[in-house]
């Protein structure tokens, strides 16, 4: 059989009766976790530019766009949704181990999902279902490219999302093993996303939001095609031109593409409790202790050094995020993140506001801050050692390997409920709020994914 015909296959034997009780727990937390990164986005700038753009589109009103109480075609509302999702860089992250770090944040598929299960009405456990299917194919996927990672061969991680997203779109539709391969092939072929709207040396922007909300799109659309009888390529994987020649020069893995991981990725996978660019989390919960502990003021500072993994400090400090001027790059700047953190106490949503960037008090601190690769923190990924020196004299050092939200150091139940409960109460009430948590968390007892969808429609 070819690649996309055992994918097929494995797709649709994936039952929610064959998970474990661990793996659906898993599900809704991190359900929980990616609206609160939605819902907080949701008055964004660029949220508001893509929820309008897909409002003028109009169309048939299928599926909830979050922050406004419009329906519109399910593509359109996984697209919208998702921009918001990835806004806050707030989103969990899936990591590449080994020696070239690279990775994804799966929980982007998941605004596909729903949209997608609100058209179908499909039940709570289709949802949990469909969430932990689509973090094990994206695991699969970017673990059988540790030879030669997405990243260092100029291609967004998002390249791999058309294949993903049509499988297990293809699955909410109830595709046959036949449309499921053409649906596969149509996205796979669309699927490619240039890296510079993440790399060291660029100031980021808005297309930084919607590179895999964009793919997705277009899985979701290949999987409506293919239902209608529209054919792809079966050999889009592995045949003359197809990914593994054109896309990878070789150098992938189908052995491990083909075999289930023996642990599921959902729970390899870390979460955020600090809004900002992952590999700083380390850094800035050392700062965050540091400051609180020793109850640093900012104009007691007169020098701060932070020593990171050698890919941190090429991804977040180089001088093209020195003194960032926008939302999307800020959060990926370690000069900013850092002075803000000694600032507010706090790296939250609100330490992104206009007042916040232009802010001279920031800026100033900025030009304090120093940034080092410590090729010894290489192996953590996460870790971060801050130090800083005071106007007089004292000076503060902490090292952090894996801060609140690794899988190592996971954030608890509540810790989660807290995180939503925090960026939603600036736009929902609390009776609301009560009701999208509680949704959550009875998911595998709901008919259909309308009582969740609606409290979302807000604005």
């Amino acid at each position: 059989m070819a690649i996309s015909e055992e994918l097929a296959e494995y797709t649709l034997g994936f039952a929610f009766e064959n998970l474990s009780g661990d793996e659906v727990h898993a599900a809704k937390r991190t359900l929980l976790d990616t609206l609160a990164c939605g819902v907080g986005a949701s008055q964004g700038n660029s949220s508001k530019i893509v929820r309008n753009f897909v409002k003028e589109q109009g169309g048939v009103q299928e599926s909830t766009v979050i922050g406004s109480r419009i329906k519109v075609p399910c593509a359109n509302a996984a697209f919208a949704n998702g921009a918001m999702v990835r806004y806050l860089d707030y989103n969990d992250t899936y990591w590449l181990r080994g020696k070239l770090r690279y990775g994804i944040h799966p929980d982007e598929f998941i605004p596909a999902t729903l949209a997608l299960a609100e058209r179908q009405y499909s039940s709570g456990k289709d949802v949990i279902s469909s969430i932990i299917l689509s973090y094990d194919l994206a695991g699969r996927f970017i673990d059988a490219t540790y030879a030669s990672p997405l990243g260092s061969r100029g291609r967004h991680y998002s390249t791999i999302a058309g294949f993903v997203v049509s499988l297990f779109a293809g699955r909410l539709l109830g595709l046959n093993k036949e449309q499921l391969v053409n649906g596969l092939g149509i996205a796979g072929v669309h699927s490619a996303t240039l890296d510079i709207i993440d790399a060291a040396g660029e100031t980021y922007n808005m297309t930084k939001n919607i590179g895999l909300p964009y793919v997705a799109q277009g899985g979701i659309t290949a999987a409506l095609l293919a239902q209608k009888g529209f054919t792809g390529p079966t050999r889009v994987i592995e045949g003359n031109k197809g990914f593994v020649q054109t896309i990878m020069d070789g150098k992938f893995d189908l052995e491990i593409l083909m075999r289930k991981r023996e642990r599921p990725t959902i729970f390899d996978t870390d979460q955020k409790s600090l809004a900002a660019e992952h590999t700083t989390q380390g850094a800035l919960n050392a700062v965050l202790k540091l400051v609180k502990e020793h109850n640093i003021l900012p104009e007691q500072v007169r020098e701060v050094r932070i020593e990171v993994p050698t890919r941190t400090a090429e991804h977040t400090g180089d001088q093209a995020k020195r003194h960032p001027k926008d939302k999307e790059t800020a959060d990926h700047s370690l000069y900013y993140v850092v002075a803000v953190a000694i600032i507010d106490r706090a790296v939250g949503p609100s330490q992104y506001s206009v007042e916040k960037l232009t802010s001279q008090q920031v800026h100033k601190l900025m030009d304090k801050i120093t940034v080092e690769a410590s090729p010894e923190l290489d192996e953590f990924i996460y870790a971060g050692i801050a130090h800083i020196w005071m106007e007089d004299g004292r000076r503060f050092s902490c090292r952090v390997d894996y801060p609140k939200g690794n899988s190592r150091n996971p954030m608890t139940d509540e810790e989660i409920v807290e995180k939503f409960r925090g960026v939603a109460s600036v736009v929902l009430d609390k009776e609301r709020v009560k009701r999208i948590t509680d949704c959550v968390f009875e998911l595998d007892k709901l008919k259909d994914i309308h009582p969740l969808m609606e409290p979302l429609a807000f604005g």
